[in-house]
């Protein structure tokens, strides 16, 4: 089958046939050959039927057919098949349902297809609003846009809002906790009061001063309520901030029973002690605030844990000096002493401000109208001026009106000092001591003030007796100076051997230090004699010893 068509052939980009094909007639000649065309022409012959079919793919595959894009190019450009089925789909269902409205509503009449059907897209409306207070048209700046939008009956209520926000990482200074913020949510900028808060393990939005420097943390605060998912800028209302946009965040819920919460620790002392039982002052001021912290777990400074159990009544500590309302009664693991602090760690709720102040800032004279000339630049803005006025935060309206700064006496930093406690010793009675067993009797005797009859009485030694405590004296005097001695030369010995071993660590080390030089000055020459052999020889390639 392939010597029937030896001596011709094929040109795959213009179409032609050259040789013995053409002569046969199979492929009609001529530069307007049609590479799609049917292939009843080479049903007689498989091979000229097998080219046609490879010939017309590849044509599709790179060439797109007649005047389609290729399937190279799509996957070139990123254009997804399903993708574009899915928009030819709903460009010819848009293009349906505008001839139905068109069959539906034959009428040329613009108002009331208008009111029919809505008005179009690119058409310009008028609209009229109501209620809008006189101040927008007075002020009225041609040259700022008005945005209109619209809002969802679920989107006018107002409520609590949770956002997960981090500081801009331009705002050069930290965020505190209900410093005046303005917000923007979606269609609305207002001004609030924001409360931060971290999530513990435990699930709860513990309260904090400051924003983390570098991470997310909880934002809350009373708004319109928005859907979840939501961006939030947050502005500076201070004129001297260095860059205005203070954070960044996200809506993740709104809901009326948000807790945010600060850790609080009462501390109260002991002032009547029994066996586990004890009665606590200084904690609560009345039997209302122990009879909500009945049961509470407490604990004093030397790990000693307890509970709350009941207040004290009026003649609970009869004769008892000092008892106030909100004395209560508490059980312990073990007894307490008199100088042991009690603390009770509790969590108390952080009521969030409801404060939501719309910026109406198209209520008064804009920027560039109050600017000399009013061709734009900015001026300090005049409440009574621009229509709005911003909440302060206390640092502003101190500097504004030269306050100093409250210093709380609780709140200076003052170096505690603490007296050493001194415990009693332990006694124990002599009729339980003879009960020990001798490993836990005690050994150590207290050391008495004078000496005893024995240490003071005088000793008379005989002549002989006395002989030989003189020689045993001597022969001591003997083996302590022979020691003395040993020592001294073993002394000497440790110090000959030292410097000994030093030298021949020295020695050691020098030679090998010039072993290693040695070593690296013969690697440096092989490797210079085989760069010099491959550079001669760039061929052949590096040849290894």
């Amino acid at each position: 089958e392939e010597g029937e068509n030896d001596g011709g052939f094929e040109d795959l980009e213009t179409g032609k046939v050259v040789g013995r094909m053409r002569s046969e007639g199979k492929i009609p000649a001529g530069p307007d050959n049609d590479p799609d065309a049917d292939d009843e022409e080479g049903e007689g012959d498989p091979a000229l039927a097998a080219k046609l079919r490879n010939k017309a793919a590849f044509d599709e595959e790179f060439d797109g057919g007649k005047g389609k894009s290729s399937t190279f190019e799509r996957k070139q450009f990123g254009v997804d098949d399903e993708t574009t089925e899915y928009a030819a789909s709903a460009l010819a269902s848009r293009e349906a349902q505008l001839k139905l409205n068109r069959e539906a509503f034959p009428s040329d009449n613009e108002n009331l297809l208008a009111e029919l059907q809505g008005l179009r897209p690119g058409t310009y409306a008028r609209i009229v609003i109501s209620k809008v207070p006189y101040q927008f048209v007075q002020n009225f700046d041609p040259s700022r846009p008005v945005l209109i939008g619209g809002l969802l009956p679920g989107e006018e209520a107002r409520g609590v809002l949770q956002v997960r926000v981090k500081k801009h990482r331009w705002h050069k200074k930290i965020l505190k906790t209900r410093d005046p913020l303005v917000v923007s949510l979606g269609w609305r900028r207002f001004q609030t009061v924001p409360i931060y808060g971290l999530r513990d393990p435990s699930r709860r939005c513990r309260f904090l001063k400051y924003t983390p420097e570098h991470m997310h943390c909880l934002a809350t605060f009373w708004g319109p309520l928005t859907p979840p998912n939501t961006g939030m800028l947050a502005f500076s209302s201070s004129s001297k901030a260095s860059f205005r946009i203070s954070a960044t965040g996200v809506v993740l819920e709104s809901d009326q029973s948000m807790a945010v919460v600060k850790k609080l620790k009462l501390t109260g002392v002991p002032y009547k002690i029994f066996k586990n039982t004890a009665f606590v002052k200084d904690m609560f001021s009345s039997s209302l605030e122990v009879s909500k912290f009945e049961g509470a777990v407490i604990r004093t400074v030397s790990g000693i844990r307890g509970q709350v159990k009941k207040a004290l009544t009026a003649g609970a500590t009869k004769g008892e000096a000092g008892q106030h309302k909100g004395d209560f009664r508490a059980t312990f693991e073990d007894k307490l002493l008199r100088s042991d602090i009690v603390v009770l760690k509790a969590w108390v709720p952080v009521e969030v401000p409801h404060l939501y102040n719309p910026v109406t800032s198209l209520l008064g004279t804009s920027a560039a109208a109050r600017a000399p000339g009013g061709g734009g630049g900015s001026a300090p803005a005049d409440p009574e001026e621009s229509g709005w006025v911003a909440m302060r935060t206390h640092g502003e309206v101190r500097a504004e009106r030269s306050m100093p700064v409250p210093a709380l006496r609780d709140s200076v930093y003052r170096k505690i000092e603490r007296e050493p406690r001194r415990f009693n010793p332990l006694k124990i009675p002599a009729s339980l001591q003879a009960a020990l067993p001798f490993k836990s009797k005690p050994k150590l005797t207290a050391k008495q003030g004078r000496r005893s009859v024995e240490a003071r009485r005088p000793l008379v030694v005989e002549p002989e007796e006395k002989k030989v405590g003189t020689f045993l004296q001597q022969l001591q005097t003997l083996r302590n100076a022979k020691e003395a001695k040993a020592k001294a030369r073993n002394t000497e010995k440790l110090a000959l051997r030292s410097k000994k071993l030093a030298k021949e660590e020295a020695a050691k080390e020098k030679a090998t230090k010039e072993h290693r030089k040695r070593r690296y000055r013969r690697e440096g020459i092989e490797v210079e004699i085989k760069a010099k052999i491959a550079k001669s020889n760039p061929g052949k390639g590096s040849h290894d010893d």
